[in-house]
């Protein structure tokens, strides 16, 4: 058989696995979705739609006006995107509808990811059937079987794969075509999700690292080296020593009268491990060789990948770059004690939580780490593979020819257990490499480091591959047995199957905003707030932007991964709807200032009509009994429709009152301190 058709058979065999890895979705393409509509799922949705919406009315869609309505137009740049797949989506929308092209771009992705990462792993080993193995152990893994519940971006992994294809087939040739292609490889990433950049950008720089610096065990001077581990040795023991005293003793230390207290073990802990990284430097001496010998075409050959993906990515950079000189970067700030964790230690050899037979603890103790927990936590790699690469390492004597595959799978690994290691839901204070790397520019980026298991499920996935070859090698009489036997028990070990659908049906009253025919209204939904990756003004549901792509109407909330402090402040400086944030915060219930309510009162028909609200939504499982009785007087509300937990009003403002309002003294500025919207920021998935 010759390669194209193996490649062909491959890919086949890779469509049929991802529609039996998503059953019973292929039954009901039109009507659900793997995610909830109301997570980040309804977001990717809205992502295809809004791309779609701004091409058709002839504006650039790196920018809308749907959201965030009453601002100048809103970039998308650093908004998770997903540019790639709307593009694949546009031409089906027309045809097959939003929902179903959703699904036919999801399931074409975990195909493509697993084909790609077949065609690395033959580059590698040489081997078919070993081959299409790791696309199967790397696209249907938990991690990213998990992530598709949520985060469909990070199902286009296809591009990490590529790129290494790419390096090692350009390893030493100093081909240009191969500098272009890895500059497009890392636009394409970045296309797909821009944590898959920043991956690329770190997997092109671990590569390099690997091929220009040795690192091997050093000759000990032994009289030096031996006081030096004294020396060391003993300065870990009295570090543990004090660690140990302060958890025992709830953080107060009494040292020859001196009392020592300390809230937490996050410095003490910090002291001790670099400790403990020094004296394992001092015990194994590493010796770091230099083996860069420089070639004319080194220089060129980077300049033209970063060119050419600088020039696909040119629309993208350019507005990122009037961000950066405006000074309107959006990103939370970064705290050593409260970042985003990793993924729990215990989590890479846990059993797949995504199987419905034996998955359950599992997934439900993952899920009680934190709301979104499932998708962000999951790091079980496949079993399979792990007792694979073992026992191809203790009885077939199989070490990987190159050491690279194996450290940077376990570099990547220690970035995913985040700036302090967790284990078994228990916070060692153990300072991870992450701790410090979320400090750098453009990797910081990638703020949420579980998401770095990705990388280690790509690596375990080749070294699975690899560790198949050397067992077939070793008994090369039982090789089809052992790869017929394996394969059953990873397709057994990986099946999420049946898969949890979430109806993707949106309620009757949102279908009666879609028929007004008026393009220029706005809508207004209850509860009320403006929200990004890590926070929230008021409390807006993203499920909001998933129904805006029945009705079409532009909204005069919305949610973007990124949003700037510009962005909201703005938002707050509507009296009508600060008023609403603080009403719709989370948490206790709270109540308005008079001043809030005067300037709300005073400047809501002004609103209204500069708005174009048209109608206001309100979610009443989630609408307060104080808000709805606020909005109804404030807008002048009248009923038009309820059903399905959603009730449609229609507002009414008074012109006449535009022109007493006038007549009136003028209202003092708003303080800073009674504007309860802005103190409404919390934490969000």
């Amino acid at each position: 058989m010759t390669s194209r058709l193996v490649l062909l058979l491959w890919f086949g065999l890779f469509c049929g696995l991802a529609v039996a890895f998503s059953w019973p979705l292929p039954l009901h393409l039109a009507t659900h979705l793997t995610g909830a509509p109301s997570g980040d799922t309804g977001v990717y949705v809205w992502n295809l739609w809004v791309f779609r919406h701004e091409v058709l009315h002839q504006q650039m869609p790196l920018q809308t006006g749907t959201v965030l309505s009453l601002s100048p137009r809103v970039d998308l740049t650093l908004h998770n995107y997903t540019l790639f797949m709307d593009i694949l989506a546009y031409p089906l929308i027309g045809p097959l509808g939003l929902v179903r092209a959703f699904n036919v771009v999801y399931l074409a992705m975990m195909a493509l990811t697993a084909w790609c990462t077949a065609r690395l792993a033959w580059a590698l080993c040489g081997r078919h059937w070993e081959s299409w193995l790791a696309g199967v152990a790397f696209a249907f893994s938990p991690v990213l079987m998990a992530r598709s519940t949520a985060h469909f971006s990070l199902v286009a992994a296809a591009p990490l794969s590529v790129l290494l294809l790419i390096m090692v087939k350009a390893e030493g040739k100093g081909r240009a075509r191969d500098a272009v292609a890895a500059g497009a490889t890392l636009a394409w990433a970045a296309f797909c999700d821009i944590y898959y950049a920043v991956y690329g950008v770190l997997l092109i720089g671990a590569w390099i690292l690997a091929s220009v610096v040795s690192v091997s065990r050093a000759d000990r001077l032994e009289g030096s080296s031996a006081f030096a581990r004294r020396v060391t040795r003993g300065l870990v023991i009295v570090a543990a020593t004090f660690v140990a005293a302060i958890a025992l003793q709830g953080g107060l230390v009494q040292v020859a009268g001196l009392r020592i207290s300390m809230r937490s073990l996050y410095t003490p802990m910090l002291v001790l491990t670099l400790l403990v990284v020094l004296h394992a430097l001092v015990v194994w001496t590493p010796k770091i060789e230099w083996r860069y010998r420089f070639a004319p075409w080194h220089a060129w050959f980077a300049a033209v990948m970063v060119v050419t993906a600088a020039t696909l990515l040119s629309p993208v950079l350019m507005t990122y770059g009037q961000r950066l000189l405006q000074g309107r970067m959006a990103g939370p700030a970064i705290y050593w004690r409260s970042s985003p964790p990793g993924v729990d230690l215990l989590a890479f050899v846990m059993p797949n939580p995504t199987s419905p037979w034996f998955g359950g603890p599992f997934k439900a103790w993952i899920e009680a780490q934190r709301v979104d927990g499932f998708a962000e936590l999951t790091g079980a790699l496949p079993l399979v593979a792990l007792a694979v690469i073992g026992v191809a390492w203790v009885w077939a004597g199989w070490r990987p020819a190159r050491r690279r595959w194996l450290w940077m799978p376990a570099v990547f690994a220690m970035l995913a257990l985040g700036p302090f290691v967790h284990v078994a839901g228990i916070n060692t204070h153990i300072p991870g490499p992450w701790a410090l790397l979320r400090y750098v520019p453009i990797v910081g980026l990638a703020r949420s480091p579980s998401r770095f298991v990705v990388l280690v499920a790509l690596g375990v996935a080749l070294l699975f591959a690899m560790a198949l070859v050397a067992i077939g090698q070793r008994w090369p009489h039982r090789r089809r047995l052992v790869l017929g036997v394996l394969t059953a028990v990873l397709l057994v070990e990986l099946a999420p199957v049946p898969r949890t659908l979430y109806d993707a049906r949106t309620p009757q009253v949102f279908h009666r905003i879609a028929a007004d025919p008026r393009e220029d209204v706005r809508v207004l939904s209850l509860p009320f707030g403006v929200r990004d990756g890590t926070s929230s003004l008021g409390d807006f549901n993203p499920l909001t932007q998933y129904q805006q792509t029945t009705h079409g109407k532009r909204l005069v909330g919305g949610y973007l991964s990124r949003v700037t402090r510009e962005q909201k402040q703005s938002m707050l400086r509507f009296p009508v709807l600060d008023s609403l944030m603080t009403l719709s915060a989370p948490g206790p219930a709270t109540s308005l200032t008079e001043h809030q309510r005067r300037r709300a009162f005073a400047s809501r028909d002004r609103f209204m009509l500069a708005a174009n609200l048209a109608y206001v939504v309100t979610d009443d499982r989630r609408t307060s009994p104080a808000l709805r009785a606020y909005a109804i007087e404030l807008f002048r509300l009248e009923a038009l429709e309820s059903g399905e937990g959603y009730t449609l009003y229609a507002p009414h403002p008074d012109a006449d009152a535009i022109q007493q309002a006038f007549m009136a003294p003028p209202l003092t500025p708003l303080p800073e301190s009674s504007s309860r919207g802005g103190q409404a920021a919390r934490r969000a998935p």
